[in-house]
């Protein structure tokens, strides 16, 4: 099986048949855990050109989703938001070169083709 650092990131593997979000359902509550997604993606939006570009994209596209497959967006007052963050990282994501550029914190600029 190969990794997948978008849809099942090998640190979020452990001794149980529960995911980490799962988890986290069940001791925070699902109003929480919307809240926590919809912060999740506005973060990896934000850092993306900085970090891990398309994949930091995929990320936050990932948390806009669990929240719409778990019916999650009824407990978001902020649903307007979500919607816009959402057409935001959906038009990067189309849009997104075939290159991934990485910033380093020493300020190099890393190009993979």
């Amino acid at each position: 099986m190969s990794h997948d650092n978008v849809n099942n990131p090998k640190h979020y593997a452990g001794g149980t048949s529960l995911e980490c979000i799962e988890a986290m359902r069940i001791t925070f509550g699902k109003e929480a855990v919307a809240n926590f997604c919809l912060c999740n993606a506005y973060k990896y939006l934000w850092r993306h050109k900085l970090k891990n570009g398309k994949e930091d994209l995929e990320k936050a596209k990932w948390y806009i989703n669990y929240i719409k497959d778990n019916d999650l967006d009824v407990y978001l007052y902020q649903l307007d938001s979500m919607e816009e963050l959402n057409a935001v990282v959906s038009e990067k994501l189309e849009n997104y070169p075939d290159y991934d550029v990485t910033v380093s914190y020493d300020g190099v600029v890393e190009r993979k083709e």
